[in-house]
C-alpha cells in the first residue's frame, strides 16, 4: 500500500509542477498579481529586515482506488447448493495534505505596493 501512496505523490507532484518555480516567476512582482491568480493571502506579517511575508495554504485531498477481491466456494449437496463467499475491499482511503507557500515582499513607493523580492522553498511533498 506504501508503494501506492509514494508512486500518487509523485504522479501529483508532477501534474501540479515545481512549487518553486511558480513562485520564482513572481519575483520582482507586484503582489497583487499573485493574488489575481490565488487570492489573497492567508496571512500577511511584516518582518524585522523591512520586508512582509505573505503566505497562500493550499489545500489537496485525494482518493487512492479501490479494489474488492471476492472468493468463495460452491457446495452440492443433493438438489441443495450452498455458496461460501468472502469479499475483501481495499483501498479507498482519503489523503488530505496541506501546503503552505511563503513570498517576501518589499514596499514599493512608486507603484504603492509590495514586490516580491524572495521566497522560501516549500516542504518536499509540496514541490
Amino acid at each position: 500500500m506504501n508503494s501506492r501512496l509514494t508512486v500518487l505523490i509523485a504522479v501529483a507532484a508532477l501534474i501540479s509542477g515545481c512549487a518553486s518555480q511558480i513562485m520564482q516567476s513572481y519575483m520582482g512582482k507586484d503582489v497583487r498579481e499573485v493574488m489575481l491568480e490565488y487570492g489573497p493571502p492567508a496571512n500577511a506579517f511584516d518582518m524585522p529586515n523591512g520586508t512582509r511575508a505573505f503566505q497562500w495554504v493550499m489545500n489537496t485531498s485525494f482518493t487512492t482506488p479501490s479494489y474488492a477481491t471476492t472468493t468463495g466456494t460452491v457446495s452440492n449437496y443433493g438438489y441443495s447448493s450452498w455458496v461460501n463467499a468472502n469479499t475483501t475491499i481495499t483501498g479507498g482511503q482519503t489523503i488530505n495534505s496541506s501546503c503552505i507557500y511563503t513570498a517576501f515582499g518589499r514596499w514599493n513607493e512608486s507603484t504603492q505596493g509590495w514586490t516580491l523580492v524572495d521566497f522560501k522553498k516549500p516542504k518536499l511533498l509540496c514541490e
